[in-house]
């Protein structure tokens, strides 16, 4: 259904973090959001599943508007989860069992099918994306040898750059653009937060975020170590975003005079957060590379009721109070 979204709706910039099938919970938000055409789409900012879903939207918008992204959207999630179907086995591969070995199949020189190449070679434009550029839009990966973060914009995204974003270092081989080795954005991006906030005019940021902000207990078995171990290593760069945010508010609020340009936008931004952990009560009990579509229509379900019950709320809609720090966000 849609809402009567009485005040003019603030430019909204999309944050979209990654984590593998979980990104169907971003799906889900997107899908809700595209559904509703008084709410303007300002940027995008994503790293592995969640530049992926990004440059979806992205294209679909060029190709025939909201309700194509919305086609795109699901019919990537779809066919990913149907060649995982014919496959037999998860099509992202199992990170957690391919750490008891000690080479990665791309050490034997095994090269199977790539389905996550394959689909969106067939999905997206990329010459079109980077020529017509429908929104600002950041795609994180990170560079192996220096360990830093890139941010493609719009006018570089290409097919090996969102590769590179989603590239697990277990599953495949670092994928090489301009001579240099690339792994997954979410180890250094995830997603990117302040080159969101300076690459558009959007008053309003939402964060979807795939990761947890915190786990009771202490792993003990080695499958749920190297799991846990993951999620630490993918919500680390949001929480240093955050805080980097957060203590450039309060040094803004220490100037006295000759504000800096970038703390007039800090005045006006808000944040806010749609959490799958905070919406799905067992996710800690499902697998990131699990793509079987029982799964993602679940996440699908929670991610388009978070987003529907956020726009209900009206929070976004002509709402500039200031920054919100995640954890006390929505």
């Amino acid at each position: 259904m849609q809402h009567d979204l009485t005040s003019k709706p603030a430019p909204l910039g999309l944050a979209l973090q990654g984590g593998g099938s979980f990104g169907a919970f971003t799906w889900g938000v997107l899908d809700r959001l595209l559904a509703e055409p008084s709410v303007p789409l300002a940027a995008i900012s994503g790293a592995s599943a969640g530049a992926v879903n990004g440059v979806l939207l992205a294209d679909g918008l060029l190709a025939g508007g909201r309700e194509e992204a919305r086609a795109r959207l699901t019919r990537f999630w779809r066919l990913l989860s149907d060649w995982s179907g014919m496959a037999g086995l998860p099509v992202l591969g199992s990170v957690l069992a391919l750490a008891d070995f000690p080479v990665t199949p791309f050490g034997f020189g095994f090269s199977g099918p790539d389905p996550l190449k394959e689909l969106l070679g067939d999905l997206v434009d990329f010459r079109r994306l980077r020529s017509e550029r429908p929104l600002p839009l950041l795609i994180a990966a990170t560079h192996v040898t220096s360990g830093e973060a890139r941010i493609f914009r719009e006018d570089e995204v290409t097919l090996e750059a969102v590769l590179a974003s989603a590239c697990l270092p277990l599953m495949r081989e670092a994928v090489e653009i301009d001579g240099e080795p690339y792994w997954d954005g979410g180890y250094s991006a995830n997603p990117p937060l302040r080159e969101l906030m300076t690459a558009s005019e959007a008053e309003s940021l939402l964060l979807v975020q795939l990761t947890p902000d915190h786990r009771p207990g202490s792993p003990r078995l080695r499958h749920d170590i190297t799991q846990r171990s993951l999620e630490i290593a993918f919500s680390a760069p949001l929480k240093r975003e955050l805080k980097a945010l957060e203590e450039l508010r309060w040094l803004c609020s220490q100037a006295q005079s000759d504000r800096p340009a970038f703390c007039h936008r800090l005045d006006r931004l808000r944040l806010h957060r749609l959490s799958l952990w905070e919406e799905v009560e067992d996710a800690g009990s499902a697998s990131p590379v699990n793509v079987s579509w029982p799964l993602l229509s679940r996440f699908f379900e929670a991610g388009h009721g978070a987003a529907d019950r956020w726009l209900a709320s009206g929070r976004g809609v002509g709402d500039t109070g200031g920054l919100i720090g995640v954890a006390a966000a929505d």
